[in-house]
């Protein structure tokens, strides 16, 4: 479900009318490689906008523990959530980006107000460097 739906916009135009602001939720992201023991640093975290997936919202890097600050986003309150109408939550697309890793974009990211999203994502180097290091059946390097 994304918030670019109908019932999402209608919401929003609605809090917007009567003078609301949008309850913010928070994503951490952390990026992690090596089966999950090493801490991705520098990686560049790109969230984009709720209202239309397309538009970067916010840029951040990763820090040396390979996570990023938490980021509040907006997300529509639990407290005035009327599930007929909208989900209860905000969608979004969040890109990760590293030189010596592969990129990795993630769908559909939901953020609740009021709350702590985590998001963990599995670095990969590129697949020239897996292809180097793969070994044949007899256990030797392949050349």
């Amino acid at each position: 479900i994304s918030v670019c739906s109908p019932a999402y916009i209608a919401l929003y135009v609605q809090q917007q009318q009567r003078g609301d602001t949008m309850p913010t939720g928070t994503l951490v992201v952390q990026t992690r490689a090596a089966r999950g023991a090493v801490p991705v640093a520098g990686a560049q975290i790109t969230v984009f906008c709720a209202d239309n997936n397309q538009t970067p919202c916010i840029s951040v890097r990763t820090d040396s523990s390979g996570s990023t600050v938490p980021i509040a986003l907006e997300a529509p309150a639990l407290t005035k959530h009327d599930a007929e109408t909208a989900p209860p939550f905000a969608s979004y697309r969040v890109s990760i980006d590293h030189p010596d890793y592969r990129p990795v974009t993630v769908l559909d990211v939901a953020i609740f107000s009021d709350l702590t999203t985590v998001l963990p994502v599995a670095m990969i180097p590129p697949r020239s460097i897996i292809d180097s290091t793969e070994k044949d059946p007899s256990g030797s390097g392949r050349e």
